[in-house]
């Protein structure tokens, strides 16, 4: 059934604990050498005080999260393992029957003794003008490069294709874990620190200093991102090649604009009290947000044979962008299949881009004396103001029936289409007393 054979040998056979020999304090060799140095420098060109060239550089060091862990392996035998106990009825269940259950093969969390320390390097080269009308303009080329990034993958996975070959499972009775490398155990999540990072970017800004009532910002980024993995806590698909998961970051947006300002109405000199009161201290302000959608990973069912996932759909021709899109097909599935048994497609990680950020946050204030230190403002604020639908999050799993079937309007499920959408039109109105 899958079950260790009793008194078989150690199940924990393999498993080291702090304080065995060779094995470091906390787990991982202990590194010193953690140089950060770093750089910057402004310089005014033409000596008016209107242009400066600006530049900087450094090296930052990020901790390793025990989270990812569990603490320092905390999850693992011998501190806790989880037998099989059949015992008919619950009022049956003792410590000793407990401790006689059948045992069967566990998962463990494990990490990198080298314990590389994740590593950030970034760098800037900017200029900034000042244009008259107390407005200012820059512009920026900033880049980073992360190396020694945590990841994670389960080590006790099988080579492609291995289940799929014919006769491989009947060999050990078709049970999958007498094929793992690491006898006794099913997954081993291992973290390691070699997963890398890239950033590039063109930053913008336009900027107007408050004056006459009136200040603004207009702030335009052009970017890419590339990782492998996204945070310290994913798992790449196929252990056996990270490679294959380097792509744009999932958080990654090609362009990105946001416009924000603040104007105050004119204020009448003249008139009596209550008119003053009335029409005084009005404000508007807002944030507009234009953004580029985020990268999205397709999936597919099949068996890559390798006892882990990873899947992906194969591209078999045709557009994939719609030239209209509607809820229900916001990218032609139909020019994607189902891999072959043993394989695990060849469409990459983030290869298709989710819907764009068309947003309008804006509010109008009312501010309001009514002693020489107490002041009431008045808040309509309303968020996504002009109510647009904006989609959000794309069903991106591939389910056909059979190796290599391209999915058809029968088996496409719902596969393509919008499964959710950003906040609609929120208002909210309130009353601040300022004192």
């Amino acid at each position: 059934f899958g079950s260790i054979i009793p008194n078989s040998g150690n199940v924990i056979n393999g498993i080291v604990m702090e304080g065995d020999a060779d094995v470091p304090k906390g787990f991982s060799k202990h590194r010193y050498n953690n140089w950060s140095p770093r750089l910057g420098f402004a310089w005014d060109p033409f000596g008016d005080g209107k242009t400066s060239i600006r530049g900087g550089a450094g090296i930052f060091y990020e901790r390793i999260r025990q989270n990812n862990t569990n603490f320092g392996v905390q999850g693992n035998p011998p501190l806790t393992y989880n037998p099989r106990v059949a015992a008919g009825n619950i009022d049956n269940v003792s410590p000793a029957l407990v401790a006689s259950g059948v045992r069967f093969p566990v998962g463990l969390t494990a990490w990198d003794a080298e314990g590389q320390i994740p590593t950030i390097n970034t760098w800037s080269l900017g200029i900034q003008r000042e244009l008259g009308g107390r407005t200012s303009f820059d512009i920026a080329y900033v880049g980073n490069a992360g190396r020694h990034l945590m990841y994670r993958r389960d080590i006790n996975t099988l080579p492609l294709g291995t289940t799929t070959t014919p006769g491989v499972l009947a060999s050990v009775n078709n049970r999958n874990d007498a094929l793992r490398p690491y006898k006794g155990y099913t997954g081993i999540t291992f973290n390691e620190f070699g997963a890398i990072s890239n950033y590039h970017s063109l930053q913008t800004r336009l900027s107007r200093r408050f004056a006459r009532s009136f200040t603004a910002n207009v702030n335009y980024t052009w970017s890419k991102a590339m990782d492998e993995t996204d945070g310290d806590g994913d798992t790449i698909g196929y252990a056996y090649d990270r490679r294959r998961e380097y792509a744009p970051a999932g958080f990654d947006r090609t362009h990105v604009m946001t416009f924000d300002y603040v104007y105050e109405f004119p204020q009448l000199a003249n008139g009596n009290g209550f008119v003053k009161t009335v029409l005084n201290g009005w404000q508007i302000s807002g944030i507009t947000r234009m953004w580029s959608g985020r990268p999205f990973t397709l999936t597919s069912n099949a068996n890559p044979g390798t006892l882990g996932g990873g899947v992906r759909p194969d591209y078999v021709g045709g557009n994939i962008e719609l030239e209209e899109k509607d809820r229900f097909n916001y990218f032609n599935i139909f020019a994607f299949a189902r891999p072959a048994e043993g394989t695990l497609g060849n469409v990459g990680r983030n290869s298709l881009r989710g819907p764009g950020v068309n947003n309008w946050d804006i509010s109008l204030f009312k501010n309001t004396r009514i002693a020489e230190r107490v002041n009431v403002q008045f808040r309509f604020e309303t968020f996504n103001t002009f109510n647009h639908t904006q989609w959000d999050a794309i069903n991106t799993s591939i389910n056909a029936p059979n190796p290599g079937a391209i999915l058809t309007q029968a088996t496409r499920g719902n596969a393509g289409q919008v499964t959710s959408t950003r906040d609609p039109r929120n208002i909210q109105l309130g009353m601040k007393l300022l004192f």
